[in-house]
């Protein structure tokens, strides 16, 4: 039984329009702020959302050859499981060396750096005039935002040999850093797995609990939030599992043109290429950094050149054949719009802003062109329906 509402309407103007108003307000002034209390737990969140939506897929691709859905979910799981195994245990490794190599060698990235941009400072007045005093080393770490910028401190306090050249105890508080943020995520990877391995298996009765909601006290909650948080993760899920295709190719193509090229620790390069793939078009310009850093100590500045024309082709590729062919029609956004809307969700909510900042302004693209005639399927309908079999 539907619990008694009163109809804004019967209200006089302009209450029958600042009541409902007000309404919605306070409900997502509520809800955003338990995001926000809960935003430490939200790596963890958005990890149980990629497994499940994955695993998902391979339940449902499963339905018409097994009945059991835990048996489904059992073997997907298995597979999974497997799958980041045996990755890691070929891979692990190696990227963890390389990794640690890469760090150790940083300084003398830089300084080869610094020494060509001199040479070429030296000979070209415009590079000289953008330069001024400043090296490469501290211009690629404020870029990254691993160095202060002049302004906001006077990096003349230091010398010339300081600059860019991390200290032993630095070195070493920096790698063990890495490990303890490895660790962190590799813990939450195995939460993340648990719990999508839980909520997949019990997903319908999960989302009869959920559409129970409607008939208590809290459906005003359910009636204003339910529908648009379930269409966001329609989106957010189509928009990831696009970028994954895209992010695999992408990592493919570039660690043969930088195997053919002869560049060094070429698996912890794939990984950072990967990683960035899942940020559309800044990705490219973030990732082409640690490449161009070791093709120049490897190979000098035409090795840099080259990687440049591997890294253009590979985007060309991207730009114009994987994108329209796996995007499709989900995500028309203009790549200015993109960057613009990349430099505000990252300066307003760091790393959750490049990785949702697209798919969530692209959902607010979809509803504001939607047609007022076209209402979103409740969320109990969210999966299709499989017959009533024994678990």
């Amino acid at each position: 039984m539907t619990p008694p509402s009163q109809d804004p309407s019967r209200f006089p103007p302009p209450w029958n329009y600042l009541i409902p108003l007000a309404s919605k307000l306070t409900i997502w002034g509520l809800f955003l702020g338990v995001l926000y209390l809960l935003r430490d737990f939200l790596p963890l969140v958005f990890l149980t959302f990629v497994f499940s939506y994955i695993a998902e897929h391979g339940v449902r691709g499963l339905a018409h050859r097994l009945r059991s859905r835990k048996l489904r979910t059992a073997i997907v799981f298995f597979a999974l499981i497997g799958s980041l195994v045996l990755l890691g245990a070929f891979l692990g490794p190696e990227l963890k060396n390389q990794a640690a190599d890469f760090l150790k060698s940083a300084p003398d990235y830089l300084q080869e750096t610094d020494k060509f941009v001199e040479q070429q400072t030296a000979k070209t007045k415009w590079l000289k005039d953008f330069m001024g005093d400043r090296k490469a080393s501290e211009l690629i770490g404020e870029t990254l935002g691993l160095h202060p910028s002049p302004k906001h401190k006077n990096l003349n306090e230091k010398s010339p040999s300081e600059i860019g050249q991390p200290s032993p105890a630095a070195t070493i508080k920096t790698i063990l850093g890495v490990f303890k943020n490895a660790l962190g995520i590799a813990t939450y990877f195995v939460l993340a797995i648990m719990f999508a391995f839980l909520i997949v298996r019990d997903l319908p009765r999960i989302e009869a609990g959920v559409a129970s909601l409607k008939y208590t006290k809290v459906q005003i909650f359910y009636d204003e939030v339910s529908s648009t948080v379930f269409r966001f993760g329609q989106v957010l899920g189509r928009f990831l599992e696009a970028q994954l295709v895209i992010a695999i190719i992408n990592t493919a193509l570039t660690s043969v043109g930088m195997v053919l090229l002869g560049m060094t620790s070429v698996a912890f390069l794939a990984g950072v290429v990967f990683l960035c793939s899942f940020v559309p078009v800044a990705g490219v310009f973030i990732s082409t950094v640690p490449l161009c850093l070791v093709a120049l100590k490897v190979g000098g500045f035409s090795l840099v050149l080259w990687v440049i024309v591997v890294v253009s082709l590979v985007h060309l590729v991207e730009a114009y054949v994987l994108n329209p062919m796996i995007m499709g029609h989900h995500l028309h956004l203009n790549p200015v719009l993109v960057l613009a809307v990349l430099i505000v969700g990252h300066e307003l909510f760091g790393i959750w802003g490049l990785l949702l900042s697209v798919p969530t302004v692209t959902y607010l693209f979809d509803v504001i062109q939607a047609s007022p005639d076209d209402e979103p399927p409740p969320p109990r309908g969210s999966l299709p329906q499989e017959d009533s079999a024994p678990a």
